[in-house]
């Protein structure tokens, strides 16, 4: 576990360590979710404009998969597309 000291600026800002920073892949831009425990305690993570658990998101990890396979000539049969997916 990391823990390290930050200090909040008169603008209600905080400067996350860079080594916290390395560990989560964090880059500027980011965006963050924070919440705030019954114990008043803050926890932040990492947002994502598209949750991995998002359907969308699912569906696009397949079809960047998908050209990958292709780009290495590997076919897959629409039967089993469909079979994977229920369809």
């Amino acid at each position: 576990m990391i823990t390290q000291e930050v200090k909040l600026t008169t603008q209600h800002q905080i400067t996350i360590p860079k080594r916290v920073c390395e560990r989560l892949r964090l880059r500027g831009g980011d965006r963050l979710e924070i919440a705030i425990l019954p114990n008043r305690n803050l926890m932040l993570k990492p947002k994502r404009l598209i949750d991995a658990d998002d359907p969308a998101y699912l569906l696009g990890k397949e079809i960047l998969e998908a050209e990958r396979q292709i780009k290495r000539g590997e076919v897959v049969s629409w039967s089993e597309v469909k079979q994977r997916h229920g369809l």
